[in-house]
């Protein structure tokens, strides 16, 4: 796009600096309206069936390596050639069975521009279960809500970015995150990567269950936003940006932070937000957790927050 040919140039030019805030903040502005517009409710709405029709996603099923690859192939050919598994070995006891097998987070990256060696992270997990008595995750889990959305968001957001060939000062990558449902392992091994091997990590957003909201009104429409003890600021501008490029109300109700992906960050010392639906689903892990119970409409909303968040944190940030 035209636009990236000439960041260079305007941060060069002798302006004074309240005018040179005013020029950053139009940059901002520009990027964010080109890649909101772009994200698609028809798009989020095919990966998260492409998904719940591989049957089940449960990290300790046979399928489970197939499940990354068909993940880490659509990551390729949004144009991520790079985008590969990230195995770790999970051992564990479910339903009273020992098992010790080898799990896969999909990582995809979007290459810095050199400003910047620090990380930005769009996360959510892509296994999937079942609960209840009779329930077998093993032959049938969906997880269209719960957590094919959060992934649809990474995939969609993705692909925006390659599209509108966004150029973030420091590196984004997009992770699939493997085995939350069992107890966040999957993200817990991606930190403890990160942090042995000094990777220096912006922010996280993670998407987890943002496709249930059973009103097509969007005057109605709200966001749970959770934060950590690093990330209130985070939290203020995610709550300014929503206002700004969605069609969302945010509140802030931390009681459920532990129980995603985003914890495991904060764990680590990494500022992280959790973004979550406001209404109680129904078909939480349940064989009736499909595609055809969410709104996409909705979940658009939801992912424009990460695309601001994006452009606000690695354009020109302060």
């Amino acid at each position: 796009m035209y636009r990236y040919f000439f960041l260079a140039l305007l941060i060069l030019l002798p302006l004074s600096s309240c005018t040179k805030k005013d020029t950053l903040a139009d940059i901002r502005e520009a990027v964010t309206l080109d890649l909101t517009a772009d994200v698609n409710p028809d798009s989020l709405k095919s990966y998260v069936t492409w998904m719940q029709n591989m049957g089940t996603r449960f990290c300790l099923s046979e399928n489970r390596r197939d499940v990354a690859l068909l993940i880490r192939n659509k990551f390729i050919s949004f144009g991520y050639p790079g985008a590969r598994l990230d195995s770790f070995l999970l051992q564990l006891t479910y339903r009273d069975t020992e098992y010790s097998l080898w799990q896969y987070n999909v990582t995809a990256r979007l290459d810095g521009s050199g400003g910047s060696d620090s990380l930005t992270v769009i996360g959510g997990h892509y296994d999937s279960i079942l609960s209840g008595g009779g329930s077998d995750p093993f032959t049938m889990a969906p997880g269209a809500n719960d957590n094919a959305s959060g992934v649809a968001a990474a995939l969609e957001l993705a692909r925006v970015m390659k599209k509108n060939d966004f150029k973030p000062g420091g590196p984004v990558e997009f992770v699939a995150f493997a085995a939350e449902e069992l107890g966040l392992h999957g993200s817990k091994d991606y930190c403890r990567k990160a942090y042995e091997t000094g990777v220096k990590v912006k922010m996280m957003l993670n998407n987890d269950m943002i496709a249930y909201e059973p009103s097509a009104n969007s005057s109605g429409w709200k966001v749970n936003i959770m934060d950590y003890y690093n990330s209130r600021g985070l939290l203020s501008i995610a709550e300014r940006l929503a206002a700004r490029y969605t069609l969302l109300d945010t509140y802030n109700d931390n009681s459920l932070n532990k129980y995603s992906d985003s914890y495991s960050f904060s764990q680590y010392g990494f500022p992280a937000l959790f973004f979550f639906i406001d209404a109680d689903d129904p078909d939480y892990h349940t064989v009736d957790d499909v595609a055809g119970n969410c709104n996409f409409n909705y979940s658009r909303e939801i992912v424009n927050i990460s695309a601001a968040l994006v452009v606000q944190r690695n354009i020109f940030d302060d």
